[in-house]
């Protein structure tokens, strides 16, 4: 009977170290698909001010009628200049694109149009680094877990 217990601690141990493991990876994942939302969000706004010339109050209207953003919360915001970081997003990324919704409505067209353009380009950015990053958790973070698990089981038993 000890001989089982210990056997099934020692595989939950195994276990657990996978499952950090996959955590970190889905967290990393999430942050990716965070920013590519965000990428898509900068454009579309460049898109309607640029082309349609739309009011920002009518611009976030849109945005929320659009299926393809659910990381964002945009139902959360009354508009787009006090929009706040989304959840799966981290504050060093957030702090690099927080300008975009904070100074949004202050300039012309021509100086709008210029304003999405630069954090588009920044938020393409921040995206190719966290989809390299992902890419690498991908490859590395379950099978790590699952190292340290038998690790740990074979040091706890």
């Amino acid at each position: 009977m000890s001989a089982a217990v210990r056997l099934l601690g020692a595989a939950l141990v195994v276990f657990s170290g996978w499952a950090a493991g996959w955590q970190l990876t889905e967290k990393k994942k999430r942050r990716l698909a965070a920013l590519e939302q965000l990428e898509r969000l900068i454009a579309l706004v460049q898109d309607e001010i640029v082309y349609r010339a739309t009011p920002l109050s009518e611009i976030l209207s849109l945005l929320r009628q659009r299926q393809d953003m659910p990381g964002l919360c945009l139902d959360r915001h009354s508009s787009l200049q006090e929009f706040a970081c989304p959840p799966d997003l981290d504050r060093p990324a957030w702090h690099q694109l927080e300008g975009f919704f904070t100074r949004l409505g202050c300039t012309s067209g021509q100086e709008e149009a210029r304003h999405c353009a630069y954090f588009l380009k920044r938020c393409a950015g921040l995206r190719e680094a966290a989809k390299k990053e992902y890419e690498q958790a991908k490859q590395l973070y379950a099978k790590a877990g699952l190292c340290c698990g038998v690790l740990a089981a074979l040091v706890l038993f």
